[in-house]
């Protein structure tokens, strides 16, 4: 009984110090635009299952961020995820699959004076911190 206990103990030891700590946040939205926009984010997994979903108004300049699942906070595999982005109900909307991990947070940039005014991206940091 001691002995498998200790070696999954040593797994999770040895990957913390070997990558550091996971982020935390699963995703951040970000209203980098000079107007207030609502933001509805859907998150579907590799089954093409919906797993979160999520609308939010966000002034000029605000972040919003949601915790990562717990089956990724601890996980050491990558998993591919599809983000579904709308803007102002229909104006604009964008659907892009990204694979994360621990170490990695989706980031979800609104900013109407961009070519493109969802711009979704992964932000990963990797090492000790």
């Amino acid at each position: 009984m001691i002995i498998p206990i200790a070696v999954i103990v040593s797994y999770y030891v040895l990957m913390l110090l070997a990558g550091g700590p996971a982020l935390p946040d699963f995703v951040e939205i970000r209203n980098n635009d000079t107007e207030p926009h609502e933001v509805t984010v859907e998150v579907l997994d590799s089954h093409n299952s919906s797993i979160f979903k999520e609308s939010y108004k966000l002034h000029p300049n605000e972040t919003i961020s949601e915790a990562k699942p717990f089956s990724l906070l601890y996980s050491i595999y990558m998993k591919e995820y599809t983000f579904r982005t709308t803007l102002d109900n229909g104006t604009e909307e964008s659907t892009i699959t990204i694979t994360l991990h621990r170490w990695s947070t989706a980031i979800i940039v609104i900013d109407w004076d961009n070519r493109y005014p969802i711009t979704t991206m992964v932000k990963v940091e990797t090492g000790n911190h």
